[in-house]
């Protein structure tokens, strides 16, 4: 009987003209015009770019470290074969010195760095947490515990200790965090370049035995850090997820087209239960001894069915004339499925809705409206990043994001590990909107369109 239903059910949808250009040419359509028309404003080095928030936490004592690095010039075991005067001299160029107006004022604060990186310093690294799980920063840079001392030993002297620079990156802002990643090796590696050349003007100093005059051009040679550290480049050209592909329009808007013209599916579905009651269908489906969940569960295949043969267009199609790589094909089709399981859901939810309504005010209202804000606060117009914060914050009340969420991770190359918690939440979303169907249709039926084709039977 559930087959008959769902045959039944697929023969009006797929003969209905009209629904077929909504559902499938439209996405097609649309995916096509948005992709080339909207191309420039995915190429990275977009003019429009908005500097990145981050958090920075000095994990430091500076007083302690400038302490610490002039007594281990006193103490040093080399200190009786440099002389005292070598000595001092590294001792007031460590005044002159300072690491923190580098990183800070030179670096961060520079003209090139500023137009990607806005910082705030922040006191501890739990508060940075913080506001990194709020999403008011994209990412934490730890400076870590002796970040004075060991860059000034590193400046300074002939040793070389780590520095190791950590950051932390929100998981929903692999992009953002690329960036601050990529500007921070810029950094570390301009300041590999300056100590490497340092080391070789005092290991030659001292091998000629000429220390204090090697030591005298120390002053001059560090005079131009500043100059060195504010010249940095950081070309976002290159900067892309290592093993990641970096998305670009028709990947974008194949993704956002599709989840959003699925939801079409669930509109179709929100009408079936009362169309079938209106067309007196269902008075007979009942008379033959078919219950009302088995007629429910009938519509829900069919939406699902539906869906996926959108999905499955809309992949095909992408995939030969837009050429998008949609990744690993296992990780793709458990996507859809999940994608398409909780449309169904959300299709029998609207569908129980309407019938109990007696009237497709309910249908009608999820097309021509509800669709809309989903298909907005989910991304399909355009990605999540760019909205105002509010917006963001909504967006978790739609489907399609989520769907739209997982496909592109595939697609830039993550694994169904990545996004298994939005797999699940897809998964709930239909289980949810399905029991929640059944509670609607076990309470009163509606009037309206149903009493007027109301069948007696003696």
């Amino acid at each position: 009987m559930k087959i008959n239903i769902i045959k039944k059910d697929l023969k009006i949808i797929l003969s209905d003209k009209k629904a077929l250009a909504i559902m499938i040419l439209m996405p097609i359509i649309l995916t096509t015009i948005l992709s080339m028309a909207l191309k420039g404003s995915f190429a990275s080095g977009d003019s429009d770019f908005e500097p990145i928030n981050i958090a920075v936490v000095k994990l430091y004592d500076e007083k302690v470290d400038n302490q610490m690095f002039e007594s281990s010039l006193k103490n040093s075991l080399v200190a009786d074969s440099m002389g005292e005067d070598a000595i001092q001299k590294l001792i007031d160029s460590g005044e002159d010195i300072n690491p923190e107006n580098l990183f800070f004022d030179d670096f961060l604060e520079s003209k090139d760095v500023s137009e990607l990186i806005k910082y705030t310093l922040v006191s501890d690294e739990k508060k940075a947490l913080n506001k990194l799980n709020n999403e008011e920063v994209s990412a934490i840079v730890l400076l870590p515990d002796k970040f004075i001392y060991n860059m000034k030993v590193n400046l300074l002297t002939p040793f070389r200790n780590k520095v190791d620079i950590k950051i932390l990156t929100h998981p929903d802002k692999s992009l953002s965090g690329k960036i601050v990643s990529s500007v921070i090796d810029a950094y570390s590696n301009a300041m590999s370049t300056i100590i490497i050349g340092k080391n070789v003007v005092i290991e030659t100093s001292m091998t000629n035995n000429i220390s204090d005059d090697g030591f005298d051009n120390l002053d001059q040679l560090m005079e131009g850090i500043s100059d060195v550290i504010k010249s940095i480049d950081v070309n976002l050209d290159n900067v892309v997820m290592e093993g990641r592909k970096q998305v670009n329009s028709a990947d974008y808007y194949a993704v956002g087209m599709m989840t959003m013209f699925i939801l079409f599916a669930a509109g179709i579905g929100g009408r079936m239960l009362l169309e079938e009651k209106d067309n007196q269908t269902y008075q007979r489906m009942v008379i033959a001894g078919t219950t009302k969940l088995e007629i429910l569960s009938g519509n829900f295949m069919t939406v699902f069915l539906i869906a996926l043969l959108q999905i499955t267009v809309m992949i095909t199609f992408t995939h030969f004339a837009l050429k998008v790589q949609w990744g690993n094909i296992g990780s793709v089709i458990l996507i859809s499925i999940v994608s398409a399981f909780a449309v169904a859901g959300l299709g029998s939810f609207v569908g129980a809705l309407t019938y109990k309504a007696g009237n497709y005010k309910m249908a009608n209202m999820f097309e021509s409206a509800i669709i809309q804000v989903m298909a907005l606060l989910g991304g399909s117009f355009f990605p999540i990043d760019v909205m105002p914060e509010f917006m963001q914050n909504l967006s978790f009340l739609s489907l399609n994001g989520i769907a739209i969420r997982s496909y592109l991770k595939i697609i830039t190359g993550y694994a169904v590990a990545d996004i298994l918690n939005h797999i699940l939440m897809l998964i709930a979303m239909g289980m949810i909107f399905m029991l929640a169907a059944v509670f609607v249709l076990k309470g009163k039926e509606g009037t309206g369109n149903v009493k007027r084709n109301k069948v007696k039977i003696a």
